[in-house]
């Protein structure tokens, strides 16, 4: 107590929970020493193995002097990995010997290592092998071609073996139903097996995320790590707060961007369209000008033929100087001048009224005419909404996530376009709403269509099929994904955690 450390002494004879004693919520290193000829230590470290605490958190000192270890570790022993933090004495002729205990994984029935590290003789202590200046990678990198389980995400039906896994996973080129990031992390895991020599035994799905219902099982790659029935996976998964709490981090660097690419053609003008003089107003506007100057004739019109009933006057003495007073009308309409200047107050009203609408809609105009003459005209879609409000059809790569985030998602950029684009029918000679990326291509080159895929898929196969000028009428429009970093993930405390992120 006088150097700071908290000690709790447990008599393994009384009744104790182990749970309670180590708890989760402790962020320091916690030692731990056993009396090893307790006749409780045995149920204790099966208890500490099934609540995996043989890890780096807690290291574990075994005190027995007159045990042989292997009969201290009972054979249904499962989570003793390699980040186990064993240490066991016990007495030899002339000293003590300190071995070291950790398994490349004990629920995949790999056998217990016991290596000798030091001995302690005449109060001597003699480095066998210097553990702790040694990285663990190194002193427990070699699994002896143990077999991990695995997990992958292969968007096809009929992928039953593990052979089949490898086979499409390995291949150099993109098969349908694999993403992009897939081939990434399985050439990541290649590395893996390669350092650690262990093999791995796949086992597919066809998504990455769902629930079952209501209820709260997870389907999908992500479900079968948690449950701890895979150790590594194949795969990247995306970023999400609540997923820190289930699972582990040993690798972000693929950075997954997806957009709808679309060839340019007139029609999908909507930025500039400095050639289209009509475009500074919507149709709504020009409506509103042509009622507005319909609204202004009828109204200088009522004037008159007030101001004739007031004064008493002959209507054709009158029509000279109606025709003059149309004129400037007219002109103030068109900033042409007013000459000459109109009599009656009402109609003078009337003109500088009509003057400063006309000034205020020609100021915004010319300038909107002047800037789309000076900035570029062929622009596009930019938008997700715009690419729903555009004339264009569109597809998506035939991969699970698309499918998830129709059903799930409640953005109301993707509510309309699936109205709009995706619920009405196809005719058989039109691409279907999911496809792949060589179907999609010849639909891109010839134009009025729209496909959504990871770019970094699709750009090599533009490149055999676009020439220079067609590729640079090419756009890019992101947006109904977000752009994030992948997570490369393991089970939630996994005993491969430290060892795989170190590599």
């Amino acid at each position: 107590m006088k150097i700071n450390q908290f000690v709790s002494v447990v008599n393994l004879n009384q009744s104790y929970s182990l749970t309670s004693i180590l708890t989760r919520e402790n962020y320091a290193r916690t030692s731990v020493l056993v009396n090893a000829r307790c006749s409780g230590s045995s149920d204790l470290l099966f208890e500490a193995s099934e609540n995996r605490y043989f890890n780096k958190t807690y290291q574990w000192f075994l005190w027995g002097v007159d045990l042989e270890v292997r009969s201290l570790f009972p054979l249904n022993l499962n989570y003793v990995g390699p980040n186990a933090q064993i240490t066991y004495v016990n007495e030899t002729t002339d000293g003590y010997a300190y071995w070291d205990i950790h398994s490349k994984g004990r629920h995949l029935k790999s056998h217990l290592e016991i290596n000798l590290i030091a001995t302690l003789i005449n109060d001597t202590l003699n480095i066998a092998c210097d553990i702790f200046h040694l990285q663990s990678i190194d002193f427990r990198g070699q699994f002896n071609g143990l077999t991990l389980r695995g997990a992958s995400v292969i968007d096809k039906e009929d992928i039953i073996s593990n052979e089949q896994i490898e086979s499409i996973l390995s291949r150099p080129t993109k098969d349908a139903g694999v993403a992009a990031f897939i081939k990434y992390h399985y050439e990541l895991l290649g590395l893996l097996r390669e350092r650690f020599n262990f093999t791995v035994n796949f086992r597919n799905s066809r998504g990455w995320a769902g629930r079952l219902g209501n209820t709260t099982f997870r389907l999908g790659l992500l479900g079968i790590v948690m449950r701890n029935e895979a150790d590594i996976a194949a795969s990247g998964a995306f970023n999400r707060i609540n997923r820190f709490a289930e699972f582990d981090t040993i690798h972000q660097s693929w950075k997954f961007e997806t957009a709808f690419l679309y060839r340019y053609t007139s029609d999908l003008d909507t930025h500039g369209k400095s050639g289209n003089f009509l475009s500074p107003f919507s149709d709504r506007v020009w409506l509103f000008c042509l009622l507005t100057l319909g609204a202004f004739s009828i109204i200088w019109v009522l004037f008159e033929i007030i101001d004739c009933k007031i004064l008493r006057r002959r209507v054709n003495s009158q029509k000279l100087e109606q025709l003059n007073q149309k004129r400037p009308t007219f002109g103030a309409c068109c900033q042409q001048g007013l000459d000459p200047n109109p009599v009656d107050r009402s109609v003078r009203f009337l003109v500088m009224t009509l003057f400063l609408f006309s000034l205020v809609m020609y100021n915004y105009y010319t300038s909107s005419v002047v800037g789309g003459l000076l900035s570029s005209s062929d622009q596009g879609p930019s938008t997700v909404d715009e690419i729903t409000a555009s004339p264009l059809k569109i597809s998506f790569e035939d991969i699970g996530y698309y499918k998830v985030l129709f059903r799930e998602s409640q953005n109301r950029s993707i509510t309309r376009l699936i109205e709009k684009k995706l619920s009405s029918s196809r005719s058989l000679n039109e691409l279907p709403i999911f496809s792949h990326i060589e179907d999609a291509v010849p639909y891109l080159k010839a134009g009025g269509f729209a496909f959504h895929c990871e770019v970094v898929d699709a750009y090599p196969v533009i490149s055999e099929y676009f020439d220079a000028n067609e590729i640079c009428d090419l756009r890019e429009v992101s947006g109904l994904m977000e752009v994030e970093i992948l997570n490369w993930i393991l089970h939630k405390n996994s005993q491969y955690t430290e060892i795989f992120k170190t590599a």
